[in-house]
Formats: structure tokens, sequence, C-alpha cells
């Protein structure tokens, strides 16, 4: 299990240096058309899929196929995209950014994940349950389409390499030394996407060895951290939940050597927005089955249904929440 400590720790490293935030891509992508965020993501979730269908036809890893729950899941993509933009972070932003002293997104994160261990096993639970179990008979694209996934991975290589053509500049400053290339400048989000989808796989194949057969998880393993703070069961202590206890350690070592480490309060009105903002992204992961990470970077690469609607719905209500509140 406390290979996902390390992970995690690895993860919030890849993150902070990286600045690989869904809040920030996604605002860029919808309303500045700049698709770098999108190619990065895009590339992230290739490698991945190439990673997870080769460890799996090695029978080192199995893929899940869990059934569709439609409603739920186009609900809760739209709830998680509002909820992102009231909060201005999603689940993995709130870990790193909560690290870099941002104690916005820590209220964030504590509401998140106060509301998802509600619907996992507390209030909520019989609430989301009706809806996440009234399934379709649809589990994951290839499956369904009845074809080998590998032509989707295929499909996935030809889009991923399309955006690349745009030939979007790798280098760094040459007059800059390693150390301040390494640790002042943000890594290039091309460099992230690669070295985040490589530790996804290592991640998935280590997570499989304690019988946890995922790979990335945010929105689960936050509300098993407070199920284990508040009831103390050994079985909410595992590695997803280690792996989300590591992000925040890697970010903050990284911002503190970086320099980026300073506590930001937000405003009164600002700070109940934020809260307001982790409890609506927790209900939406709820019934979405997952919140970005999970579905955007995860789920879309195993070619899960749940994964891309799920995907597609979070850009839809994270575009209406910023009409609404943000009025860009």
């Amino acid at each position: 299990m406390f290979t996902g400590l390390l992970i995690g720790m690895a993860f919030g490293i890849l993150l902070q240096r990286t600045q690989f935030c869904f809040v920030s891509g996604f605002r860029r992508l919808l309303f500045e058309k700049n698709t770098r965020f999108l190619t990065a993501l895009l590339l992230a979730v290739t490698v991945q899929s190439i990673g997870l269908f080769g460890l799996a036809e090695l029978e080192l890893i199995n893929i899940p196929n869990t059934t569709l729950p439609i409603v739920a899941t186009v609900a809760g993509g739209l709830l998680f995209g509002i909820g992102m933009v009231l909060s201005n972070c999603c689940g993995s932003g709130a870990w790193f950014r909560s690290a870099e002293g941002a104690l916005g997104s820590l209220l964030a994160l504590v509401a998140f994940a106060i509301t998802m261990a509600a619907t996992q096993t507390g209030s909520l639970h019989q609430f989301v349950n009706r809806w996440t179990q009234q399934t379709t008979e649809w589990d994951n694209i290839y499956l369904t389409l009845s074809i080998s996934p590998w032509w989707l991975v295929a499909a996935l290589v030809l889009s991923t390499f399309v955006l690349l053509l745009r030939r979007d500049n790798l280098s760094q400053s040459k007059n800059l030394s390693f150390f301040d290339r390494t640790f002042k400048q943000p890594w290039h989000p091309y460099w992230g996407g690669l070295l985040i989808s490589l530790l996804g796989v290592v991640a998935w194949y280590l997570s499989a060895q304690t019988g946890r057969h995922y790979g990335y998880g945010i929105a689960v393993p936050s509300a098993n951290v407070v199920q284990y703070l508040v009831i103390g069961q050994q079985r909410y202590l595992n590695w997803g939940s280690f792996f989300v206890l590591g992000i925040p350690l890697g970010a903050f070592l990284m911002a503190k050597i970086s320099g980026d480490f300073c506590l930001r309060m937000p405003a009164p009105k600002e700070a109940l927005r934020r809260i307001l903002g982790g409890i609506v992204m927790g209900l939406g992961a709820a019934f979405a089955g997952g919140c970005s990470v999970t579905n955007t970077l995860v789920a879309t690469a195993y070619f899960s249904w749940q994964g891309w609607i799920a995907t597609g719905c979070i850009l839809i209500g994270f575009w209406l929440g910023n009409k609404w509140i943000v009025k860009r």
C-alpha cells in the first residue's frame, strides 16, 4: 500500500511542476481556443491507453467493464463542471493547490471529501445509489462495438499525432541553469502529459498488486481519508487513500523549492463559493462515477462509455458555469 504514497508524491510533483490544471486548461480551450492543454491531456490518455491494454494483454491487470448509468453520468458531469467553476479547482487541483498555500482550494477540498464520504456510506448514499443503479447495457466502447480495443487506440494515436503537428515549441530558455529550468520554470505541459501517463501505467500495475484494479483516483480515495479519520476502520486506509495523501506531500516539496508556496486566504464571499463548489463537485463525482481525473484522464484511456460521456458533460457544465457565474 505504501507504493500508493510514493506514486501520489510523484503525481503531486508532476502536477505542481507542470501546473497540469483542468480548470485553467478547460478555460483556455473553451474561451481562448488554446489547444495546448487538450493536446497534453490527449497525449496522457493515449500513452496510458497503450500501456494499460498492453498490460492487460500480458494478463498483469484487469480492465474494468462496469455498465453505464446514463442519467446519473450526464447529471454528474454537468454538476462537476459547474462545481469546478465555483471552487476554481477540480479534485486533483484541490489537493495540489492546497499544498501551494491556496487556502480557498483547501476549503473546497474539505467540502468535496466530506460530500463524497456522505454519498459513499453516509446520509446521501441511498439518494445517489438510486440513480447510479439505473444502468444501461453499455460498458466499454470496444465491447459495445464488438471490436478490438487496439482500433480505438490507433484512433487516439492518430488524433494525438495531428494535434502534435502544431509544432508547439518544447524547448526552454537556454540561458537558465539546470536548477532553474527544473525547479523555477514550469515544465512544458506536453512533457507533463507524457510523464503523468507513464506514471499512470505504473500506478495501475502497483495498485493491482494490492487488489485494487484501477490507476489514478481522487474522489473515492478522498472520501476514504475522511471515513478513516471518522470511523477508524482499516479498510479505508488503502492504496487509493495513500495515493491522495501523497499528492500534497510531493506538491508542497516542489512548491517550497521553486518558491511557489504562498499562503493565500480568500475573501469571505469567495470562501463560501469555494465551499459550495466543493459540495457540488462531490455530488457530481458521486453521480458520474468519479472526478475529472477518474473520468477524463483514466476512464477515457480504457474507452469507458461513462468516462467519455462524463468528460463531455463536464466540459458543458464548465462552459455553463463560466457563462452564469464568471460571465466571461
